[in-house]
């Protein structure tokens, strides 16, 4: 069965996570993706977490996820020509906003579609700004308001800000790359994807009401997110439960599961904002009673309930959840013959022509001499 999209020829020649997330859809159905890498290697290969049992430039496991099933070729072992001539027959090509210097002396004329993910974009006040997820987070106002009432925000740890960019972007080139299948797009054509507008899906609602009101709403502290209680995530006897109780129904059903008859038909909990409003009185009850049960058996006595339970596995129980076994949620990113480690596997699945499950990681210039021959 022939992968969805077989017939790509995409180029990474900056490697960030961005980028490489972007890269790694279309890898993952089937297009043939080349890392352009400097001598050192893409700047994922130097990101933690590091398998103990290999060395640099070869044990990031981060690295693994992002770049299963793709090719990787070192830009000084190929002259300028073949660059020029990779760069011109590619559909797309990818970059952070900035063409490495080898890269640029093969630019002869531009790709059919150059996709640039940067963190604000070439225009714009932040433009000159160096990025990263923390300070992405910080200027689209959700740090604000994490974390306790009293002290700094909680930051985020982790790339999500450059992952969601990767998925904005790849949603983009696909439109692209059909208009040209579909002969709507004859001239060469450059996308620009901004992390920071990216993210900005994040904040929308708080944004917008913001320059509507332009009230500020306070922290209110750690599972506190008006106008739903109870919501957040909350430990039981054994794992993490999340919880999310908005109608009538689901409040009745959760008083029921938890044995807080008491408090079920009290009038002033009727209400998702008066439960806000009281869920100093509400929280030490349920935290006492969630202890009494593990999270696996309330996920699936809630579920027969209809009531919106969310198991928070840890990460010591995250590769065994039944569901996500069940949906390959998890594949093999296989580093050498002996060494692999387990990845999330693609975010959307095609079932007509289905994707890649993990796959092999190319070793730096790996793809050079294929190239030359």
């Amino acid at each position: 069965m022939q992968a969805a999209l077989a017939e790509l020829v995409v180029l990474d020649v900056s490697g960030s996570v961005a980028t490489s997330f972007c890269a790694k859809q279309l890898a993952d159905y089937g297009a043939r993706v080349i890392n352009i890498e400097p001598d050192e290697g893409f700047p994922t290969r130097f990101e933690p977490p590091f398998l103990p049992t290999l060395a640099a430039p070869e044990n990031s496991a981060l690295h693994a996820w992002l770049h299963t099933n793709k090719r990787s070729v070192k830009a000084n072992d190929l002259s300028t020509a073949q660059l020029s001539t990779l760069l011109t027959s590619a559909d797309l090509v990818l970059d952070d906003g900035d063409i490495p210097a080898p890269i640029q002396a093969a630019w002869k004329r531009p790709p059919a579609i150059r996709l640039s993910i940067s963190w604000y974009g070439s225009t714009g006040p932040y433009r000159h700004f160096q990025g990263s997820d923390a300070q992405v987070f910080a200027l689209n106002a959700m740090l604000r308001n994490i974390g306790h009432e009293a002290g700094p925000p909680m930051i985020p740890t982790g790339y999500q800000t450059q992952v969601v960019a990767g998925m904005t972007a790849y949603i983009a080139a696909l439109g692209h790359i059909l208009a040209v299948e579909l002969g709507n797009h004859t001239a060469a054509v450059h996308l620009e994807t901004s992390i920071l507008e990216s993210a900005l899906c994040f904040t929308d609602v708080a944004a917008i009401t913001f320059h509507n009101t332009g009230l500020q709403p306070a922290r209110l502290g750690i599972n506190r997110f008006p106008p739903t209680a109870p919501m957040g995530v909350y430990p039981c006897r054994d794992g993490w439960l999340g919880v999310t109780v908005l109608t009538p129904s689901q409040w009745h059903a959760f008083c029921d599961l938890l044995d807080m008859q008491d408090f079920r038909d009290m009038p002033l909990f009727q209400t998702a904002i008066d439960r806000f409003e009281a869920n100093d009185l509400i929280e030490p009850v349920m935290r006492e009673r969630l202890l009494q049960h593990s999270a696996e058996e309330l996920f699936y006595r809630g579920q027969a309930a209809a009531i919106p339970l969310a198991r928070v596995p840890t990460m010591e129980e995250l590769f065994a959840v039944d569901q996500f076994i069940e949906r390959q949620a998890f594949a093999v990113a296989q580093m050498t013959e002996t060494v692999q480690v387990q990845v999330p596997s693609v975010p959307f699945r095609l079932f007509a022509t289905p994707p890649h499950f993990g796959g092999q990681v190319a070793r730096l210039g790996e793809y050079s001499e294929d190239m030359l021959a």
